[in-house]
């Protein structure tokens, strides 16, 4: 049984929703900042229980704030009963209990621990993870054997896995740049030593990665715990992703009703020299975040430049899970101005959260390309060494407010860095 955007704006009339209101109601936006109101929501959640015969439990009812939540959800619990589909119907049939108090081992993802990760992703993010891969255990064998994921589990002696960490290609160009992340550990052993010999072999296993240049991680700030693990690693912090990840990401993890903000740190295990060209008016900024690495590199500050292209050469992605888009400039050109202005454009349009832009500062442009986007209401995000093969400098913009308060940081270094970014992110607004 699908389930259809029409039928729910259906039941929002049902729930005594305006007509009008429940047919302009984007499904990806929050129902609430559309004019379905306080009481409205109850009413429609009841005829969503009634329809589907679904049950939206209070915990439940704090995450759905969308159609397509409530699509999803509903999905999901169709899926849980029908034995020939649906990623998580099929997570929960071969559920495999964590025991507590067992010895266990900490080793290479092999065949059959699938499972085990398909349901510490289930069991930490709910349904919400933006990655589908991740809820299907042959895909997560599958992208082991090939090696663009290296999982490392923490297995118990009864076969189950009850914790893991990954290296993975993901968002930057450069494929030799493997993300850190997605360190998980089952509730039953939260209070054991097993995340941080996790990391304690993933950092062995990073030493043999001879494919690899270098590493970034993305840790949550709204605790510090994974920082205070990585921190030991020689990882070195060099950005802030403010307000990247959605209020219901991490929801069953007790992150609280904003959106979580990720500290960028990196790792330069092989490096060549290079030129890196930067902005003169993030001097001071760029300069703090490039003292944490011993980097080789022809360092040129710059007032804002020509490119030397004329047509700039752009990706982007959207992320609309998480209302992110994430964009790669791999050229400035002196189009830059009305590319971002479209960019910018159709994100507002699409209703993102955060517009991320990542700029390739291997040739002249980069104080160009910054220009523009200050021009626009971007502010500092970052340097991540090799993000493109040559540095990439991060601009982000919002268009939810930030909380910064809520951002809880370890180190010295990284709330050094959110000043730098808070200052500019003010300069933005007020600018704007």
């Amino acid at each position: 049984m699908d389930v259809t955007t029409r039928e729910l704006r259906d039941l929002l009339v049902e729930a005594g929703v305006d007509q009008a209101v429940a047919e302009a109601v984007r499904p990806d936006a929050p129902l609430l900042r559309q004019g379905v109101d306080s009481l409205d929501y109850p009413a429609f959640t009841l005829a969503v229980e009634s329809r589907y015969g679904v049950t939206i439990g209070e915990r439940d009812s704090l995450s759905l704030r969308t159609l397509d939540d409530f699509a999803a959800h509903i999905r999901a619990h169709l899926d849980a009963g029908r034995p020939e589909d649906g990623h998580i119907g099929r997570i929960r049939r071969n559920w495999k209990n964590v025991e507590p108090g067992k010895a266990y081992e900490i080793g290479p993802l092999r065949p059959g621990d699938g499972q085990g990760v398909a349901q510490l992703f289930y069991t930490v993010y709910g349904d919400r993870y933006p990655v589908e891969d991740y809820y299907i255990p042959e895909r997560i064998e599958e992208l082991n054997a090939e090696g663009s994921l290296l999982t490392v589990v923490a297995r118990l002696e009864t076969g189950v896995v009850a914790g893991q960490g990954a290296y993975y290609r993901s968002s930057p160009p450069n494929k030799a740049l493997f993300e850190f992340g997605q360190v998980m550990v089952a509730h039953e052993y939260r209070d054991t030593l097993m995340a941080a010999k996790i990391i304690r072999a993933m950092d062995n296993l990073s030493r043999t990665m001879t494919q690899a240049q270098g590493f970034f991680g993305e840790a949550v700030c709204s605790h510090t715990i994974t920082q205070k693990l990585v921190h030991k690693q020689s990882y070195s912090e060099c950005g802030l992703e403010v307000a990247l990840m959605p209020d219901g990401a991490y929801e069953k993890e007790g992150a609280g009703a904003q959106r979580v903000s990720c500290l960028l740190g990196a790792r330069v295990d092989r490096d060549r020299r290079m030129p890196l060209h930067l902005p003169q008016c993030y001097r001071r900024e760029l300069e703090y975040i490039l003292d944490g690495f011993r980097l080789e590199r022809d360092i040129h500050f710059s007032p804002p430049d020509a490119p030397a292209a004329a047509v700039t050469s752009l990706e982007s992605r959207a992320f609309d899970f998480a209302q992110v888009v994430r964009a790669q400039v791999l050229a400035v050109g002196a189009d830059f101005p009305a590319r971002v202005e479209e960019l910018d454009r159709d994100a507002a349009s699409q209703g993102q959260a955060v517009i991320q832009v990542f700029v390739n500062t291997g040739a002249p442009g980069t104080a160009f390309a910054v220009e523009a986007l200050r021009a626009r209401g971007f502010f500092l995000g970052g340097l991540i060494p090799l993000w493109f093969g040559a540095d990439g400098l991060l601009m982000q913009k919002l268009t939810v407010e930030p909380e910064f308060e809520a951002i809880n940081l370890h180190s010295d270094r990284a709330k050094t860095i959110l000043e730098h970014i808070r200052a500019d992110f003010d300069r933005a607004r007020a600018q704007g």
